[in-house]
């Protein structure tokens, strides 16, 4: 049987970040999408609205429950991956965020160039300082993914898009799609098994399948995994009535098509201690809000109406929204708890006081945890190592996770653009290091 170079399990951001480092790759390449036939029926409601307005089918994979009231969590299983849904913010963190500093990327400088390398070829809007705000708060046009350089206007089809693309780029590539089911070692290579008893093999596998698909996928394949924790954000929801009077009328910031109208941060130097996303209800799509009150996706196409943006919802992230996630691969649910103190948040309490000093009316509310998709820091077993320790010794350095999972850190932004920096900067170092030779 045929024996890859380089086997990369996934297709979502960090796989297109992968596939942006191996430009130019001479060798094999064998890529496992990670897309199923079947589309999922259910799933969150942003999930099926956007299948909806799409025209696609959402595909999910690897349902997890979540104790208590939590939905369950998903990964995706197409090409895209969740990029397809809500991916479309790519922040560049600050140089006293956690941006992912190590041996892949030692300065804030290579960070900021593996960022450029992986969205050179993206259409990316926004980022712009609007007005710096009282309280010290500043307010931007939110940075947003809204195609790629071949396709502007392609929107949650851009992550696809340019997956497609960059496979096309590839002289020697084999596609495949379908999930990885374990990974074994055999005779001195890697053998991947995928549903349906196809198999392959590989020197070197890169696996950017997202936390979720990669937790699962090692859990089944390493047999001393007994737990698998991983963190995410649980964002602070607040609905506010007569935002205007701090942020002017919606319709002087908000972006015609995009739901994401305005960030406001409050930063230190060159970290962000808080971020909050401003939506513009108007800018929704009707399918969302039909989702939400359970009459499924209705009315493609079409939007809410700036009528409704008397009310604006905002997500509002800080250092205390993150929440740890235990899962032992035998039992059914998740256990879902806060990584830090229940103390008063105090970047919450300045924000809502904020609020309040302006005559701004709100409601304040938390996500549900797993919802916010800001999944990072996997760990493996009982001792709860960094998933790169144990795939280090699983597989003797021959194969390398690359997504979200590696972060051990992030920060209050979105991460999706450092995770995708972080894949880029550790595939290029593999293909340059002396024994890869």
């Amino acid at each position: 049987m045929r024996v890859f170079d380089i086997a990369l399990i996934g297709a979502g951001p960090a796989g297109y970040a992968a596939l942006t480092a191996l430009r130019g790759f001479s060798g094999s390449l064998a890529v496992i999408t990670g897309a199923t036939p079947d589309p999922w029926q259910g799933g969150p409601a942003k999930v099926a609205s956007v299948a909806f307005e799409r025209q696609k089918p959402a595909c999910l994979a690897d349902r997890m429950p979540v104790s208590g009231d939590a939905p369950p969590m998903y990964a995706a299983a197409e090409v895209g991956g969740f990029a397809n849904y809500w991916g479309k913010q790519l922040q560049v963190y600050g140089s006293d965020d956690p941006w992912g500093q190590g041996p892949f990327l030692e300065t804030w400088k290579a960070y900021q160039t593996a960022c450029d390398a992986v969205q050179a070829d993206l259409e990316v809007i926004g980022g712009t300082r609007q007005q710096n705000l009282d309280s010290d708060f500043e307010a931007s046009a939110p940075r947003l993914l809204v195609g790629t350089k071949d396709a502007p206007g392609s929107q949650l089809n851009a992550m696809a898009l340019a997956v497609e693309k960059r496979l096309q780029e590839i002289p020697s590539v084999e596609v495949l799609s379908g999930r990885v089911r374990r990974i074994e070692q055999e005779q001195g290579v890697l053998r991947l098994d995928l549903g349906g008893g196809t198999q392959v093999r590989a020197r070197r596998v890169f696996l950017a399948a997202g936390v979720l698909g990669t937790a699962t996928t090692l859990a089944r394949s390493i047999s001393s995994i007994s737990e698998i924790g991983f963190r995410d954000h649980a964002p602070y929801t607040i609905n506010c009535f007569r935002l205007d009077r701090i942020l002017g009328p919606t319709h002087n910031y908000a972006n015609s098509g995009n739901f994401n109208a305005l960030t406001v941060t409050l930063k230190n130097g060159g970290r962000c201690d808080l971020f909050a996303s401003v939506y513009a209800v108007s800018q929704a799509p009707i399918s969302l809000l039909t989702t939400n009150f359970g009459l499924g996706p209705r009315l493609r196409g079409r939007r809410v109406g700036r009528i409704f943006d008397f009310v604006q919802p905002i997500r509002l992230w800080t250092p205390k929204t993150q929440v740890q996630f235990r899962h032992n691969p035998s039992d059914s649910q998740t256990e879902a708890t806060p990584t830090l103190d229940q103390e008063p948040d105090p970047k919450l309490r300045r924000f809502l006081d904020w609020l309040v000093t302006h005559g701004v009316r709100n409601k304040l509310g938390q996500t549900a945890p797993g919802q916010g998709f800001h999944y990072h820091r996997l760990t493996l077993g009982a001792d709860r190592r960094a998933v790169d320790d144990v795939v280090k010794t699983a597989f003797d350095g021959q194969l390398r996770v690359i997504d979200a999972s590696c972060l051990k850190q992030i920060g209050c932004p979105p991460h999706t653009l450092t995770a995708m920096a972080q894949a880029y900067a550790r595939v290029r170092h593999d293909l340059e290091s002396p024994e890869y030779h």
